[in-house]
């Protein structure tokens, strides 16, 4: 439960101070590399916290103030729903942590041979 908040917050104060978005891959890959005992544990701890992340930073900017660009895309996608959009987008941003995690474990267990 202490390495996902930890991982968390790294992302979010990443996320916040910098303009980039794929801190959700780095840092679930470092912190598996150096911390994680098990590819499933990677995998878990990077896939929670991004999916988190990206679902309390998604909904807080529907809420204020994206609605209509939500809209437009969940169209373009032909999602009838915006709020499908999210769930989309939530669903994505924890499979990529998730698989970065495990690919960070794997890089450990290569690298400890």
């Amino acid at each position: 439960m202490i390495d996902l908040i930890i991982c968390f917050l790294l992302m979010l104060l990443l996320q916040i101070f910098t303009p980039f978005w794929w801190w959700i891959m780095i840092v679930p890959f470092v912190y598996s590399l150096l911390k994680s005992k098990s590819g499933w544990e990677g995998f878990r701890i990077g896939m929670f916290s991004a999916g988190l992340l990206w679902l309390i930073m998604s909904v807080y900017a529907y809420l204020t103030g994206s609605k209509t660009i939500a809209a437009r895309i969940s169209q373009m996608f032909q999602l009838e729903i915006p709020w499908l959009m999210i769930a989309v987008t939530v669903l994505v941003a924890a499979i990529a942590a998730g698989i970065s995690g495990m690919a960070g474990y794997s890089v450990k267990t290569l690298l400890r041979r």
